[in-house]
C-alpha cells in the first residue's frame, strides 16, 4: 500500500509538475531577476554612487575652506598687527601733540603772568609817583608850617616855593 500510495503521489506530482512549467518559471524568474537589476540594482547603485560623489565634493569644499580660513586668520593676525602699529603711532602721535599743547598753555600762563606782573608794576610805580607827589605835598606843608613857626612870619608863595626848591634838593641828596 505504501507503494501504492507513493506511485500514486509521484503521478500526481507529475502530473502538476510539468517540464514546460519549470522552464516558464525559470523564464520568469529570469526576467524578474534582470528587471529587478535594471529597476532596483542599478538605480540604488547610482543613488550610492551619487551620493559617494556629493560626500567626497563636501570634503574637498570642508577642505578648501579650512585652507581659506587659515588664510583669513593670517592675514587677519597681519592686519592685526598692523593695526597695533598703527595705534602705537596714533598714541605717541598724541602724546606729541599733547605735550605741543601742554607747552603751548603753559607759555600762554606764562604770557599771562608776566603781563599781570607787568601791569602790577606800572600800577605800583605810579601809585609810588602819587605817594611820592603826596608826600612831597605833605613834606612842603609840614615845611611851611615848621618855617612860619621857626621864622614867625608869613612866608609868600615865591618864598614856599624856594624853600620847598630847597628842602626837596637836600632831601633827594640824602
Amino acid at each position: 500500500m505504501i507503494k501504492f500510495f507513493g506511485n500514486q503521489m509521484l503521478a500526481a506530482i507529475g502530473d502538476l509538475v510539468e517540464w514546460e512549467s519549470i522552464v516558464m518559471h525559470l523564464i520568469a524568474l529570469v526576467i524578474l531577476t534582470v528587471g529587478l537589476y535594471f529597476l532596483l540594482f542599478k538605480p540604488v547603485k547610482r543613488m550610492i554612487k551619487e551620493r559617494q560623489d556629493k560626500i567626497r565634493k563636501i570634503e574637498k569644499e570642508n577642505v578648501d575652506l579650512n585652507e581659506e580660513v587659515k588664510k583669513m586668520k593670517e592675514s587677519s593676525e597681519i592686519v592685526l598687527a598692523d593695526a597695533r602699529k598703527e595705534a602705537a603711532v596714533i598714541h605717541e602721535n598724541a602724546i606729541k601733540v599733547a605735550n605741543q599743547k601742554a607747552d603751548e598753555i603753559v607759555q600762554g600762563a606764562r604770557r599771562q603772568a608776566k603781563g599781570m606782573i607787568d601791569r602790577t608794576e606800572q600800577e605800583l610805580e605810579e601809585e609810588r609817583r602819587k605817594l611820592g607827589s603826596d608826600i612831597e605835598k605833605q613834606i612842603a606843608e609840614v615845611s611851611v608850617a615848621v618855617a612860619q613857626k621857626v621864622i614867625a612870619r608869613d612866608i609868600t608863595p615865591e618864598d614856599n616855593k624856594k624853600l620847598i626848591e630847597e628842602s626837596l634838593s637836600e632831601w633827594s641828596k640824602n
